[in-house]
């Protein structure tokens, strides 16, 4: 009997922890988070890409996007840190 007291604590805690970490993405985003939003911040903080996720392809190396040449319209990128996520937004 105890083995299902473990097995519910342990769903239990695994609920709150996943309504937590939604709550707080939602709140830092500033358009509001479906359940679409939520599970690719998600997947970009454990580092699983989505056409891993669709494809289940081999893992592969992280690359970095090479430098593109600025355009003549002027943009200036915003990053904020919340944790462990980035998120950039253009400006101007």
């Amino acid at each position: 009997m105890s083995a299902k007291y473990l097995a519910g604590f342990a769903a239990i805690c695994g609920v709150a922890i996943v309504g937590l970490d939604y709550y707080q993405q939602a709140k830092a985003s500033e358009n509001g988070l479906g359940l679409k939003g939520y599970v690719a911040s998600v997947s970009a903080r454990v580092g699983i890409s989505e056409s891993r996720l669709e494809a289940g392809a081999q893992p592969s190396q992280h690359e970095e996007p090479a430098a593109k040449a600025p355009s003549e319209e002027v943009r200036k990128l915003v990053c904020t840190t919340i944790g462990t996520s980035k998120r950039c937004r253009s400006s101007g």
